[in-house]
């Protein structure tokens, strides 16, 4: 057996340049290719969401994804057709791409079967000819014709999958989940009836009832894969070609100059590759590059791509050679749970749980996103995380001072990170004196689900999810304390509000916390909200945010409640209220029908309400609707918005959703009530060849911004969001503005008597 060195190529970040204003950049996984595929120059790797395409030149990288023209995002299946020179990308919902050096088009006929109950998972498309390919689904097989985009003809196979299905000679050949089926075209005028299909039989040499997973031509015969054993079809009956004992099937590939199987062993699931080289026996291969393999595809030279979930791409020149992996910038994997934007770049935990608050003993632990590239710290790369066994990180919180970062764990506690030194330490009952409580009826873990900071007591606030006392505090001297909840409940997370009022978020409600900022217990206040004391109308409670404002914003299986209450919450008289709202003429309260998983605030104190069917953007009171992004007019992932988080220096808002992770530029940024620093304009100068609109960076909060030319002649008018204003280079007539320089007046509007201003410039070419 040959074993293989491994040797890693560099990093690829392929340039993460800054977004404008309005442009998405996904920021999905690109290290898993689990399908390959290729055409004369290019290798294609499918990842579940996009796909990268490698030159087998110079190696160089593209990715290739929604915000690039993908129509849909759960890749099923690949495949370059080379006398069309396309790309045929399937999905997991049915649609089809074709992509071409023209463009890309859909092709939505499978998707179509929406009101049909059958399974539209398409499992392989292979060539069926010059024009057509085959598409080998649950329901059956589909031959789709790339140079007309029209449908030759479809064989609905009932209750057998097809899973691959090849042309060869006058015949097509169908693996399925029930036997081989072989039909002559030229000999049935009706091809669609499945009953036309002749099935083998033992008497051809396979079994009827067995689940082939591939059908091939090697050296001009055709082969079937059966578990263990290769058959090769000699006269009209199969017989025995190759067998191997302890091994099971992934995949086999005759694409180059050898047949290269890939096995699996029985029992520890490493994988092996096997080798037929023409004109002499058979070879294996074992090691590193091959041990989790799925796919494996040969160039005409003989080098070997493979395709696997773990990270990096594999590939070895030939077989003497050593293992090469091709790493590309991108999150760790697509394991995410919330999204945080602290003061050096984006943090993700990528621990949950089920619909049962069950673990789900992720180890994947935190990716983050810095100067525009991506790392992770886990078991695979960190003691601490192996050591203690870290998974389910679920919270994050940065604090103030920048000094460090805690996160809670579902399984081990709590997570202190110090950015001075690296260095990693955990809490839980044993080193907390017990104030960490161990879960009741699972005394082995502790439990921490959500976390805030009250900067008016410099304290940290932690949910301990069934514990006796579920609610924790850590101050900054290391003083450990736990409170007793007055009713039942089990906490889910804890958000701090300007008063100091810890707002906690239960598994069936809402209740509000104050401790008066005293250790005393004995002047603590408590008030529970529910549908019978507050305007909630339901009492699934999914999270809480705080806004600019100081208005809390509960985030409820039933549209948002808003409580302004100031420091009168505990009164008992402060109910929330529900935005009442036009929606196409009709009065209705916001967001209703809609489950709101997620809410966050960006500079201009717009809301950002993530649900199940989209991404909502709403006017600082909630009364007005800014935007609604969805996946029919969007390059948006999926409609279920679990998490976001808004980077207000940049406008950046990042999108978790349950395929991805996306970025948004939008149009705010934070702002002081005064102007700091003389604004900035960007870009500046406009050159001709800028089509997108100007930035005015730097503004006061909701800044008056005036436009003139030199001569005094005002231009155009408008307020900034938050910090920054948008022009798109149009006078008040929407007008495209000349060439020139153009002045930037700009003034605070909050108290216009003792108003401060400044003054830039920004010149346009054209």
């Amino acid at each position: 057996m040959k074993y293989l060195i491994l040797y890693f190529l560099p990093v690829f970040c392929l340039g993460q340049a800054e977004l404008r204003i309005g442009e998405w950049r996904n920021q999905i996984p690109y290290n898993n290719g689990v399908h390959i595929t290729q055409s004369d120059n290019a290798i294609y790797y499918a990842t579940d969401l996009a796909i990268l395409r490698i030159n087998k030149s110079d190696f160089s990288l593209s990715r290739i994804s929604r915000t690039e023209g993908l129509s849909g995002s759960r890749i099923n299946a690949i495949f370059f057709h080379k006398p069309s020179q396309t790309l045929v990308i399937a999905y997991s919902d049915g649609l089809i791409d074709l992509m071409t050096s023209s463009g890309t088009e859909a092709i939505p006929f499978i998707k179509i079967f929406n009101n049909v109950p059958i399974s539209k998972n398409i499992n392989s498309i292979s060539l069926r000819d010059n024009n057509s390919v085959f598409i080998s689904a649950d329901f059956g097989l589909v031959s789709l014709n790339l140079i007309t985009k029209r449908v030759d003809f479809t064989v609905f196979t009932e209750k057998v999958k097809v899973v691959n299905t090849i042309s060869f000679q006058d015949s097509y050949y169908m693996a399925t989940s029930q036997g081989l089926y072989v039909l002559t075209p030229s000999l049935s005028n009706l091809i669609e009836d499945f009953s036309n299909w002749h099935q083998f039989d033992f008497s051809e040499g396979l079994d009827p009832n067995m689940t082939y997973q591939q059908v091939m031509v090697y050296e001009n015969q055709v082969l079937v894969l059966q578990s263990n054993e290769i058959l090769r079809l000699t006269g009209q009956k199969f017989e025995s070609f190759w067998d191997i004992q302890d091994f099971t099937f992934n995949n086999a590939s005759t694409d180059g100059p050898d047949l290269i199987v890939s096995m699996k062993y029985n029992f520890n699931n490493d994988n092996k590759l096997f080798i037929l080289k023409k004109g002499s026996g058979w070879t294996d291969l074992g090691g590193e590059c091959v041990v989790d393999n799925l796919q494996t595809l040969q160039e005409p030279n003989g080098r070997l791509w493979l395709a696997d979930r773990r990270n990096g791409f594999r590939y070895l020149d030939d077989l003497q050679s050593q293992c090469k992996i091709i790493t590309v910038d991108g999150p760790y994997n697509n394991n995410t749970f919330k999204l945080y934007s602290f003061s050096d770049g984006i943090y993700v935990t990528s621990g949950g749980w089920d619909e049962t608050y069950t673990y789900l003993y992720r180890r994947d632990g935190i990716f983050t996103y810095k100067s525009r590239v991506w790392d992770f710290v886990n078991y695979s790369n960190n003691d601490f995380f192996r050591d203690n066994n870290i998974q389910d990180v679920l919270s994050a919180y940065e604090l103030p001072d920048h000094s460090k970062i805690y996160y809670t764990s579902y399984q081990n506690g709590l997570i202190e990170w110090s950015r001075a030194t690296g260095e990693y330490k955990l809490y839980d009952n044993k080193n907390t004196g017990g104030v960490l409580g161990n879960a009741v009826g699972d005394a082995t873990r502790v439990r921490l689900t959500g976390l805030d900071y009250d900067s008016k007591s410099n304290k940290l606030w932690i949910a301990d999810y069934l514990a006796a006392r579920q609610l924790v505090s850590l101050d900054k001297t290391g003083n450990w304390a736990s409170y007793a909840i007055p009713f039942s409940g089990q906490i889910l997370d804890v958000a701090v509000d300007h008063n100091g009022y810890k707002w906690l978020v239960f598994r069936d409600g809402l209740a509000v916390f104050d401790d008066r900022n005293t250790p005393s217990t004995s002047d603590d206040r408590f008030i529970a909200l529910n549908t019978s004391n507050s305007n909630l109308t339901t009492n699934l409670v999914y999270n809480v945010t705080i806004d600019i404002e100081g208005d809390v914003w509960v985030g409820t299986a039933a549209g948002p409640v808003i409580f302004e209450c100031g420091s009168s919450i505990f009164d008992g008289n402060c109910k929330g209220t529900r935005r009442k709202v036009d929606q196409n003429g009709i009065i209705g309260y916001l967001l209703e029908t809609e489950e709101v998983l997620c809410l966050a605030v960006d500079g201009a104190n717009r809301k950002w309400i993530g649900t199940r069917n989209g991404l909502y953007v709403q006017s600082p009171s909630g009364e007005f609707q800014i935007n609604y992004f969805n996946t029919d007019n969007s390059p948006l992932l999926s409609n279920n918005i679990f998490s976001l988080a808004v980077n207000n220096n940049t406008g950046e808002v990042w999108i978790g959703t349950d395929r991805g992770i996306q970025m948004y530029r939008s149009d705010a940024t934070s702002a002081k009530d005064f102007f700091v620093n003389e604004p900035l304009v960007y870009p500046n100068p406009v050159t001709s060849d800028y089509k997108g609109p100007v930035a005015i960076k730097g503004l006061a909060r909701d800044a008056r911004v005036k436009i003139t030319d030199l001569s005094g002649r005002l231009v155009y008018e408008t307020f900034a969001n938050g910090g920054q204003a948008v022009w798109d280079r149009k006078d008040y007539l929407g007008h495209e503005v000349s060439s020139g320089i153009y002045l930037v007046f700009a003034n605070t509007v909050k108290d216009y008597d003792k108003s401060d201003g400044a003054v830039t410039k920004l010149i346009i070419t054209r």
